[in-house]
Protein backbone atom coordinates (compact mmCIF):
# COMPACT_ATOMS: atom_id res chain seq x y z
CA UNK A 1 0.00 0.00 0.00
CA UNK A 2 1.37 3.16 -1.03
CA UNK A 3 -0.28 6.59 -0.36
CA UNK A 4 0.25 9.36 -1.92
CA UNK A 5 -1.66 13.16 -2.00
CA UNK A 6 -5.46 12.30 -2.35
CA UNK A 7 -5.63 8.52 -3.01
CA UNK A 8 -4.41 5.15 -2.36
CA UNK A 9 -2.04 2.72 -4.76
CA UNK A 10 -2.13 -1.16 -4.54
CA UNK A 11 -0.22 -3.39 -6.32
CA UNK A 12 -0.38 -6.67 -7.17
CA UNK A 13 1.50 -9.91 -9.49
CA UNK A 14 -0.66 -11.93 -11.69
CA UNK A 15 -0.59 -14.78 -14.05
CA UNK A 16 -2.65 -14.35 -17.08
CA UNK A 17 -2.62 -16.96 -19.54
CA UNK A 18 0.94 -18.45 -18.00
CA UNK A 19 2.24 -14.50 -18.55
CA UNK A 20 3.06 -12.89 -15.21
CA UNK A 21 1.99 -9.18 -15.17
CA UNK A 22 1.90 -6.37 -12.25
CA UNK A 23 -1.35 -4.99 -11.69
CA UNK A 24 -1.69 -1.40 -10.38
CA UNK A 25 -4.83 0.14 -9.12
CA UNK A 26 -5.74 3.48 -7.09
CA UNK A 27 -8.46 4.50 -5.06
CA UNK A 28 -9.69 7.06 -2.85
CA UNK A 29 -9.63 4.84 -0.01
CA UNK A 30 -7.59 1.59 1.43
CA UNK A 31 -11.41 -0.85 0.83
CA UNK A 32 -11.38 0.83 -2.68
CA UNK A 33 -7.79 -0.07 -3.72
CA UNK A 34 -8.77 -3.85 -1.82
CA UNK A 35 -11.38 -4.19 -3.85
CA UNK A 36 -10.02 -3.45 -7.39
CA UNK A 37 -6.91 -5.69 -5.90
CA UNK A 38 -9.39 -8.85 -5.39
CA UNK A 39 -11.18 -8.07 -9.03
CA UNK A 40 -8.39 -7.71 -10.56
CA UNK A 41 -7.51 -11.42 -8.95
CA UNK A 42 -11.06 -12.87 -9.96
CA UNK A 43 -10.43 -11.55 -13.20
CA UNK A 44 -6.74 -13.09 -13.74
CA UNK A 45 -8.05 -16.56 -12.28
CA UNK A 46 -11.10 -16.69 -14.72
CA UNK A 47 -8.46 -16.05 -17.20
CA UNK A 48 -9.83 -12.60 -18.60
CA UNK A 49 -7.45 -9.69 -19.71
CA UNK A 50 -9.47 -6.40 -19.53
CA UNK A 51 -8.21 -3.24 -20.46
CA UNK A 52 -8.88 -1.06 -17.84
CA UNK A 53 -8.67 1.92 -19.86
CA UNK A 54 -11.10 0.97 -22.92
CA UNK A 55 -13.88 2.74 -22.59
CA UNK A 56 -17.42 1.63 -24.10
CA UNK A 57 -17.68 3.46 -27.01
CA UNK A 58 -13.64 2.36 -27.81
CA UNK A 59 -15.14 -1.26 -27.22
CA UNK A 60 -18.38 -0.98 -29.01
CA UNK A 61 -16.67 0.95 -32.14
CA UNK A 62 -14.10 -1.86 -31.77
CA UNK A 63 -16.28 -4.64 -31.57
CA UNK A 64 -18.51 -3.01 -34.38
CA UNK A 65 -15.35 -3.37 -36.87
CA UNK A 66 -14.40 -6.42 -36.15
CA UNK A 67 -17.15 -8.84 -38.21
CA UNK A 68 -16.76 -8.39 -41.78
CA UNK A 69 -19.09 -11.28 -42.44
CA UNK A 70 -22.25 -9.64 -42.13
CA UNK A 71 -24.88 -8.03 -44.21
CA UNK A 72 -24.19 -4.74 -45.06
CA UNK A 73 -27.85 -3.79 -43.65
CA UNK A 74 -26.52 -5.65 -40.65
CA UNK A 75 -23.71 -3.62 -40.17
CA UNK A 76 -25.59 -0.34 -40.75
CA UNK A 77 -28.12 -1.55 -38.22
CA UNK A 78 -25.41 -2.18 -35.50
CA UNK A 79 -24.14 1.44 -36.31
CA UNK A 80 -27.26 2.86 -36.11
CA UNK A 81 -27.73 1.45 -32.08
CA UNK A 82 -23.89 1.45 -31.22
CA UNK A 83 -24.49 5.33 -32.03
CA UNK A 84 -27.72 5.13 -29.91
CA UNK A 85 -26.15 3.83 -26.60
CA UNK A 86 -22.65 6.10 -26.75
CA UNK A 87 -24.13 9.34 -25.64
CA UNK A 88 -25.63 7.13 -22.94
CA UNK A 89 -22.99 4.49 -21.54
CA UNK A 90 -20.23 5.81 -24.23
CA UNK A 91 -18.56 7.48 -21.34
CA UNK A 92 -17.86 4.28 -18.70
CA UNK A 93 -15.16 1.95 -19.10
CA UNK A 94 -15.98 -0.98 -20.04
CA UNK A 95 -15.09 -3.24 -16.85
CA UNK A 96 -17.26 -0.32 -14.60
CA UNK A 97 -20.16 -0.58 -16.35
CA UNK A 98 -22.97 -1.78 -14.36
CA UNK A 99 -26.38 -3.01 -14.64
CA UNK A 100 -28.05 0.55 -13.35
CA UNK A 101 -26.11 2.50 -15.71
CA UNK A 102 -28.09 0.59 -18.81
CA UNK A 103 -30.99 0.57 -17.04
CA UNK A 104 -30.91 4.55 -16.90
CA UNK A 105 -30.42 4.40 -20.50
CA UNK A 106 -33.42 2.84 -21.42
CA UNK A 107 -35.49 4.53 -19.24
CA UNK A 108 -33.78 7.96 -21.77
CA UNK A 109 -33.84 5.80 -24.48
CA UNK A 110 -37.71 5.29 -24.01
CA UNK A 111 -38.44 8.93 -23.88
CA UNK A 112 -36.68 9.81 -27.73
CA UNK A 113 -37.23 6.21 -29.21
CA UNK A 114 -40.22 3.73 -29.86
CA UNK A 115 -40.60 0.78 -27.90
CA UNK A 116 -39.16 -1.26 -30.71
CA UNK A 117 -35.95 0.51 -31.32
CA UNK A 118 -35.42 0.29 -27.85
CA UNK A 119 -35.60 -3.54 -27.82
CA UNK A 120 -33.14 -3.42 -30.60
CA UNK A 121 -30.68 -1.48 -28.85
CA UNK A 122 -31.08 -3.73 -26.34
CA UNK A 123 -30.68 -6.68 -28.46
CA UNK A 124 -27.29 -5.32 -29.76
CA UNK A 125 -25.60 -4.23 -26.35
CA UNK A 126 -26.39 -7.76 -25.50
CA UNK A 127 -24.34 -8.91 -28.33
CA UNK A 128 -21.79 -6.34 -27.53
CA UNK A 129 -21.28 -7.59 -24.24
CA UNK A 130 -21.35 -11.32 -24.82
CA UNK A 131 -18.71 -11.12 -26.94
CA UNK A 132 -16.62 -8.80 -24.37
CA UNK A 133 -17.40 -11.68 -21.69
CA UNK A 134 -15.88 -14.46 -24.55
CA UNK A 135 -12.91 -12.64 -25.20
CA UNK A 136 -12.30 -11.62 -21.70
CA UNK A 137 -12.48 -8.12 -21.52
CA UNK A 138 -15.11 -7.78 -18.85
CA UNK A 139 -15.06 -10.86 -16.10
CA UNK A 140 -19.34 -10.87 -16.43
CA UNK A 141 -22.18 -9.41 -18.27
CA UNK A 142 -23.63 -6.43 -16.57
CA UNK A 143 -26.96 -6.79 -19.33
CA UNK A 144 -27.82 -10.31 -17.31
CA UNK A 145 -28.71 -8.16 -13.93
CA UNK A 146 -30.91 -5.67 -15.69
CA UNK A 147 -34.07 -6.51 -13.72
CA UNK A 148 -36.58 -5.06 -16.46
CA UNK A 149 -35.28 -6.12 -20.44
CA UNK A 150 -36.96 -3.92 -22.72
CA UNK A 151 -39.79 -5.24 -24.27
CA UNK A 152 -42.14 -4.65 -27.73
CA UNK A 153 -45.29 -4.96 -28.32
CA UNK A 154 -46.40 -6.81 -31.55
CA UNK A 155 -46.88 -4.53 -34.23
CA UNK A 156 -50.34 -4.76 -35.78
CA UNK A 157 -50.96 -7.30 -38.31
CA UNK A 158 -53.76 -6.43 -40.73
CA UNK A 159 -54.63 -9.04 -44.07
CA UNK A 160 -56.68 -8.72 -46.93
CA UNK A 161 -59.79 -11.36 -47.01
CA UNK A 162 -60.10 -13.32 -50.12
CA UNK A 163 -62.43 -11.34 -51.89
CA UNK A 164 -60.60 -8.02 -51.16
CA UNK A 165 -57.44 -9.73 -52.75
CA UNK A 166 -60.60 -10.32 -56.05
CA UNK A 167 -60.73 -6.67 -55.77
CA UNK A 168 -57.70 -5.49 -55.56
CA UNK A 169 -56.51 -7.79 -58.27
CA UNK A 170 -59.49 -6.47 -60.35
CA UNK A 171 -57.70 -3.17 -61.15
CA UNK A 172 -55.75 -5.12 -63.48
CA UNK A 173 -53.53 -2.23 -63.87
CA UNK A 174 -49.69 -2.22 -64.33
CA UNK A 175 -49.12 -3.30 -60.62
CA UNK A 176 -51.24 -5.91 -60.44
CA UNK A 177 -49.02 -8.30 -61.22
CA UNK A 178 -46.79 -8.13 -58.41
CA UNK A 179 -49.59 -7.51 -56.20
CA UNK A 180 -50.84 -11.21 -57.10
CA UNK A 181 -47.69 -12.52 -56.74
CA UNK A 182 -47.14 -10.84 -53.35
CA UNK A 183 -50.42 -12.32 -52.06
CA UNK A 184 -50.26 -15.05 -54.41
CA UNK A 185 -46.45 -16.81 -53.01
CA UNK A 186 -46.49 -15.02 -49.83
CA UNK A 187 -42.72 -13.53 -51.05
CA UNK A 188 -41.08 -10.54 -49.19
CA UNK A 189 -41.43 -7.43 -51.33
CA UNK A 190 -37.53 -7.28 -51.08
CA UNK A 191 -37.36 -11.04 -52.53
CA UNK A 192 -40.08 -9.98 -55.55
CA UNK A 193 -37.80 -6.70 -56.56
CA UNK A 194 -34.81 -8.94 -56.56
CA UNK A 195 -36.76 -11.64 -59.00
CA UNK A 196 -35.07 -12.61 -62.03
CA UNK A 197 -36.94 -13.97 -64.90
CA UNK A 198 -33.97 -16.65 -64.84
CA UNK A 199 -35.59 -18.38 -61.60
CA UNK A 200 -39.33 -17.98 -62.65
CA UNK A 201 -40.54 -20.92 -64.87
CA UNK A 202 -43.86 -20.22 -66.22
CA UNK A 203 -44.56 -23.66 -67.46
CA UNK A 204 -43.83 -25.87 -64.74
CA UNK A 205 -45.62 -23.00 -62.49
CA UNK A 206 -42.59 -22.39 -59.66
CA UNK A 207 -39.82 -19.99 -58.60
CA UNK A 208 -36.32 -20.10 -57.15
CA UNK A 209 -35.97 -17.19 -54.10
CA UNK A 210 -32.02 -16.91 -54.52
CA UNK A 211 -31.61 -12.88 -53.49
CA UNK A 212 -33.31 -9.98 -52.26
CA UNK A 213 -33.48 -6.28 -53.03
CA UNK A 214 -32.90 -3.84 -50.18
CA UNK A 215 -31.86 -0.20 -49.45
CA UNK A 216 -28.93 0.20 -46.86
CA UNK A 217 -28.13 4.03 -45.59
CA UNK A 218 -25.48 5.21 -47.52
CA UNK A 219 -25.10 2.76 -49.84
CA UNK A 220 -27.82 2.53 -51.77
CA UNK A 221 -30.01 -0.46 -53.40
CA UNK A 222 -28.15 -3.92 -53.14
CA UNK A 223 -28.97 -7.78 -53.70
CA UNK A 224 -28.27 -9.44 -50.52
CA UNK A 225 -28.13 -13.50 -50.30
CA UNK A 226 -31.08 -15.07 -48.42
CA UNK A 227 -30.24 -14.70 -44.92
CA UNK A 228 -30.91 -17.97 -44.27
CA UNK A 229 -31.08 -21.05 -45.79
CA UNK A 230 -34.70 -21.09 -45.01
CA UNK A 231 -35.48 -17.86 -47.09
CA UNK A 232 -33.20 -19.80 -50.20
CA UNK A 233 -36.23 -21.99 -51.22
CA UNK A 234 -38.73 -23.01 -54.36
CA UNK A 235 -41.85 -22.11 -54.46
CA UNK A 236 -44.50 -23.62 -56.75
CA UNK A 237 -47.05 -20.66 -58.71
CA UNK A 238 -50.67 -21.08 -59.11
CA UNK A 239 -52.38 -20.75 -62.23
CA UNK A 240 -53.89 -17.52 -61.87
CA UNK A 241 -50.57 -15.78 -60.88
CA UNK A 242 -48.68 -17.49 -63.70
CA UNK A 243 -51.28 -15.76 -66.53
CA UNK A 244 -50.69 -12.54 -65.00
CA UNK A 245 -46.78 -12.84 -65.09
CA UNK A 246 -47.05 -13.75 -68.52
CA UNK A 247 -48.76 -11.09 -69.49
CA UNK A 248 -46.81 -9.08 -67.03
CA UNK A 249 -43.59 -10.32 -69.75
CA UNK A 250 -45.01 -9.45 -72.51
CA UNK A 251 -46.07 -6.25 -71.61
CA UNK A 252 -42.16 -5.63 -70.33
CA UNK A 253 -40.72 -6.62 -73.55
CA UNK A 254 -43.11 -4.17 -75.84
CA UNK A 255 -41.61 -1.46 -73.06
CA UNK A 256 -38.12 -2.21 -73.54
CA UNK A 257 -38.71 -2.60 -77.19
CA UNK A 258 -39.79 1.63 -76.78
CA UNK A 259 -36.80 2.44 -74.58
CA UNK A 260 -34.29 0.48 -76.88
CA UNK A 261 -30.85 0.98 -75.97
CA UNK A 262 -32.19 3.48 -73.17
CA UNK A 263 -32.99 0.36 -71.02
CA UNK A 264 -30.92 -1.24 -68.95
CA UNK A 265 -31.72 -5.16 -68.90
CA UNK A 266 -30.56 -6.48 -65.62
CA UNK A 267 -33.31 -9.32 -66.26
CA UNK A 268 -35.41 -7.96 -63.24
CA UNK A 269 -38.99 -9.05 -63.16
CA UNK A 270 -40.17 -6.04 -61.43
CA UNK A 271 -37.72 -3.39 -62.50
CA UNK A 272 -38.37 0.42 -62.60
CA UNK A 273 -39.28 1.96 -65.91
CA UNK A 274 -35.77 1.60 -67.39
CA UNK A 275 -35.02 -1.86 -66.32
CA UNK A 276 -32.99 -1.14 -63.09
CA UNK A 277 -33.55 -2.40 -59.48
CA UNK A 278 -36.89 -0.88 -58.16
CA UNK A 279 -37.53 1.37 -54.90
CA UNK A 280 -40.06 -0.71 -52.90
CA UNK A 281 -41.50 2.59 -51.77
CA UNK A 282 -42.67 3.09 -55.03
CA UNK A 283 -44.88 0.07 -54.57
CA UNK A 284 -46.00 1.57 -51.15
CA UNK A 285 -47.58 4.09 -53.29
CA UNK A 286 -49.39 1.86 -55.46
CA UNK A 287 -51.19 -0.20 -53.03
CA UNK A 288 -52.03 3.11 -51.02
CA UNK A 289 -53.50 4.09 -54.48
CA UNK A 290 -55.20 1.09 -55.14
CA UNK A 291 -57.02 0.05 -51.83
CA UNK A 292 -59.41 2.74 -52.34
CA UNK A 293 -60.33 2.30 -55.70
CA UNK A 294 -60.74 -1.42 -54.54
CA UNK A 295 -63.33 -0.61 -51.61
CA UNK A 296 -60.65 -1.11 -48.76
CA UNK A 297 -60.80 1.90 -46.57
CA UNK A 298 -57.78 0.51 -43.98
CA UNK A 299 -54.31 1.25 -43.73
CA UNK A 300 -52.57 -2.08 -45.57
CA UNK A 301 -49.11 -1.97 -45.96
CA UNK A 302 -47.08 -3.97 -48.95
CA UNK A 303 -45.45 -6.41 -45.75
CA UNK A 304 -50.05 -7.00 -44.73
CA UNK A 305 -49.81 -9.01 -48.64
CA UNK A 306 -47.51 -11.23 -47.44
CA UNK A 307 -49.61 -12.15 -43.77
CA UNK A 308 -52.58 -12.08 -46.15
CA UNK A 309 -51.29 -15.11 -48.42
CA UNK A 310 -49.97 -16.83 -44.86
CA UNK A 311 -53.11 -16.29 -43.22
CA UNK A 312 -55.38 -17.57 -46.15
CA UNK A 313 -53.59 -21.04 -46.64
CA UNK A 314 -53.82 -21.48 -42.67
CA UNK A 315 -57.69 -20.64 -42.80
CA UNK A 316 -58.06 -23.06 -45.78
CA UNK A 317 -56.59 -25.80 -43.99
CA UNK A 318 -53.09 -25.64 -45.21
CA UNK A 319 -50.65 -27.27 -42.76
CA UNK A 320 -48.65 -25.10 -40.84
CA UNK A 321 -45.44 -26.73 -41.19
CA UNK A 322 -46.14 -26.15 -45.71
CA UNK A 323 -46.97 -22.69 -44.73
CA UNK A 324 -43.78 -22.02 -42.77
CA UNK A 325 -41.75 -23.70 -45.85
CA UNK A 326 -43.77 -21.65 -48.47
CA UNK A 327 -42.39 -18.01 -46.50
CA UNK A 328 -39.15 -19.06 -45.69
CA UNK A 329 -39.20 -18.89 -42.01
CA UNK A 330 -36.46 -20.27 -40.27
CA UNK A 331 -38.60 -21.35 -37.37
CA UNK A 332 -42.23 -23.37 -36.82
CA UNK A 333 -42.62 -21.38 -33.61
CA UNK A 334 -42.34 -18.30 -36.02
CA UNK A 335 -45.42 -19.22 -38.13
CA UNK A 336 -47.78 -20.66 -35.23
CA UNK A 337 -47.03 -17.58 -33.13
CA UNK A 338 -48.02 -15.39 -36.17
CA UNK A 339 -50.41 -17.08 -37.91
CA UNK A 340 -52.57 -19.85 -35.92
CA UNK A 341 -52.32 -17.88 -32.41
CA UNK A 342 -53.52 -14.73 -32.98
CA UNK A 343 -56.41 -16.26 -36.14
CA UNK A 344 -59.74 -16.35 -34.17
CA UNK A 345 -61.51 -18.36 -36.98
CA UNK A 346 -58.94 -21.15 -37.03
CA UNK A 347 -59.49 -20.83 -33.18
CA UNK A 348 -63.16 -21.01 -33.62
CA UNK A 349 -63.01 -23.59 -36.12
CA UNK A 350 -60.71 -25.52 -33.75
CA UNK A 351 -63.35 -25.48 -30.92
CA UNK A 352 -66.26 -26.37 -33.10
CA UNK A 353 -64.60 -29.73 -34.66
CA UNK A 354 -64.03 -30.15 -30.86
CA UNK A 355 -67.45 -29.88 -29.49
CA UNK A 356 -68.93 -31.84 -32.23
CA UNK A 357 -66.53 -34.28 -30.80
CA UNK A 358 -67.52 -34.52 -27.43
CA UNK A 359 -70.63 -33.81 -27.85
CA UNK A 360 -71.38 -37.17 -30.32
CA UNK A 361 -72.89 -34.34 -32.80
Amino acid sequence: WVKSRNSYHGQIRLTVDGVRKRKDVYGKTRGEVRDKLREANRQAEAGASPNAKETVAQYLHRWHDSDSTLRAKSIHSRLVNVNRMIPHIGRWKLTELRAKHIEAMYKRLEEELSDHSVKQVNAVLRKALKDALKEGSILYNPIDRVLKQPTAKPREMDKLSSTEVKDLLAINDEWAPLFALLTGTGLRIGEALGMLWDNIDLEVGSLKVTRSLQRVAGVGLIFNEPKTESSRRTIPIGSSVVERLKAHRVSQAEHRLKLGGNWKNQGLVFPNGWGSPMEASRAYRALQRALPKAGIDRHIRVHDLRHTAASLMIENGVPPKVVQAILGHSSYTTTMDIYVHTNPEMLRSATDILDKAISGA
